[in-house]
This record gives C-alpha cells, sequence and structure tokens, in this order.
C-alpha cells in the first residue's frame, strides 16, 4: 500500500507540473517545432554539346500517306534543356512553341518530330543560351512506287553468266492488281552465245 500511495502521490506531481506551465484551466502541451526541408531540385546547365543519334534520321512516305514521323535521340554529358528549331516549315516540331526538351546527364531522350512532305534537311538543336549546338541531318523520301531487283551469278562448269532484273508494282490500293515482270540473260563465255528471256506475271 505504501509504495502505491507514493506513486500515485508521483504521477500527480508530475501531471500538476505539466499543468501549471499554463494554467490548470486553459492546460496546453507544447510539441517541438519541425523544420521540413524541401528536396533539393537538380541544378540546369546550359549544354555546350549534344549528341544526336542516329547521325541521319531517315524516313518514307508510307503509300497513301503525305506525313512521315521521325524519330531519334538527343544525349547530354549535363542536365539541361535544350530547344528544336526547324529551318523548313515542311519540318514540324511537336509541342508548343518554344518549350523546351529536358535531357538528364547520360540519359538518352527520345524525340519526335513530323515530316509534311518528302524532302531533306537539317533540324538545329539550341541550347538555353539560343546557341545552336548541334543539327539532325534529316531525309524523308517519295513513296514507293515499284520494287526492283538485280542478279548476277556465273558457272564456272558451264562457263555461263547469267543476268536477271526483277520488277514488281507497290500496290497502292488493296484493291489494285499485283504485277511482276522480269528479264533474264545468259552469255556462253566459251563461244559468246547469248540466250534470255521475259516474263510478266499479273494477279488480282
Amino acid at each position: 500500500m505504501g509504495k502505491r500511495k507514493q506513486s500515485r502521490r508521483g504521477l500527480a506531481v508530475t501531471l500538476g507540473a505539466l499543468l501549471s506551465l499554463h494554467g490548470v484551466g486553459g492546460a496546453q502541451i507544447m510539441a517541438p517545432q519541425v523544420t521540413i526541408t524541401p528536396g533539393q531540385v537538380p541544378s540546369v546547365a546550359v549544354a555546350q554539346e549534344v549528341l544526336v543519334q542516329p547521325a541521319r534520321v531517315e524516313a518514307r512516305l508510307g503509300v497513301g500517306f503525305s506525313t512521315a514521323t521521325l524519330t531519334f535521340s538527343l544525349l547530354s554529358p549535363v542536365s539541361t534543356e535544350v530547344f528544336l528549331r526547324s529551318p523548313d516549315a515542311r519540318l514540324v516540331v511537336r509541342g508548343e512553341p518554344g518549350s523546351p526538351v529536358r535531357l538528364t546527364a547520360f540519359t538518352a531522350q527520345t524525340v519526335s518530330v513530323l515530316a509534311l512532305a518528302a524532302h531533306t534537311g537539317a533540324l538545329e538543336v539550341l541550347n538555353r543560351e539560343g546557341r545552336v549546338i548541334g543539327h539532325v541531318p534529316y531525309v524523308v523520301g517519295e513513296a514507293k512506287q515499284v520494287n526492283q531487283g538485280l542478279s548476277l551469278n556465273y558457272s564456272p562448269s558451264s562457263d555461263r553468266l547469267g543476268l536477271n532484273y526483277a520488277l514488281s508494282g507497290v500496290q497502292q490500293s488493296i484493291f489494285d492488281p499485283r504485277w511482276s515482270a522480269g528479264v533474264n540473260l545468259s552469255v556462253n563465255t566459251g563461244t559468246g552465245k547469248v540466250t534470255g528471256g521475259v516474263s510478266l506475271n499479273v494477279s488480282w
């Protein structure tokens, strides 16, 4: 019983001390101040160079299409922002005008631009100071109309030299017929005799 009384008396003294800090009627317990520091924002440097991959971007208009997408990547040794500028109105940089491309150091960033017609040119890459630090050469070819193939063969056992040329059309529509043509020539190198033939195939 003596120990319980001492324990209750000690608890009462402790509570009384806490309540007396601001008075019994308006007792408040103050929590320690905590300062929260926001995470550090990575610094953005001014790039002096940028690596373009691949070295030349190539695309071809598809059958029935008047536009083509060109895709490439930019790589910088520092975290930075760069801007793309197209000297040709036939190449459109996607996004808001003047919006930057954000690059993280040594991390390839994929970029896509839109070609409105077949042509060649070079897209400019500028740093934050407006200085050109790189170029993106590109080629946009016309849609294919035909496929071609050429083969040359020689047989020493028969002294024959053969040449074959094949040509086939690229369908402009799923309703178009398929066609192909070929020419083959064979020369006997011993006698000089020439033989050959022509072939034409159409399917629909």
